[in-house]
């Protein structure tokens, strides 16, 4: 019974107080080392996608990245969706255009503990005006 009770709790507390982050479907896509990354599936198709650039970004606060963008010929923008990666090659952060012309953002859900950030291997989205 003692080791039944914490699945049960949790499970209730999933039933009663679970968004839709939990019951959201996800998109299965890869990071440089091509291990899998699960992505929000709002995330735009990059089969459909032309890649642009692969930029190494350095900076005081964000260290040492690479960003990457991607073009939909489909579209009058020149860039439509870009990534960004640390030097181990951990996909990090996605940003994208969505169908209303809004910048949409999905992170590593591991990044946003504010105890102890890592790299989860799934990214979230951050509703439009989240402040972090």
């Amino acid at each position: 019974m003692k080791k039944l009770l914490p699945v049960i709790l949790t499970a209730v507390a999933l039933f009663f107080f679970g968004g839709t982050a939990q019951t959201e479907q996800l998109r299965v896509g890869s990071n440089l080392r091509h291990e899998k990354v699960l992505l929000p599936s709002s995330t735009p198709d990059k089969s459909r996608l032309v890649a642009l650039d692969n930029e190494l970004v350095e900076g005081d606060e964000l260290g040492v990245g690479i960003l990457t963008s991607y073009d939909d010929p489909q579209t009058k923008l020149e860039v439509d969706y870009v990534e960004f990666y640390d030097v181990d090659g951990d996909l990090l952060l996605v940003s994208w255009i969505d169908r209303f012309g809004i910048w949409q953002i999905a992170i590593d859900r591991g990044l946003l503990d504010a105890t102890r950030p890592h790299v989860d291997g799934v990214l979230v989205e951050l509703p439009v005006g989240t402040t972090l």
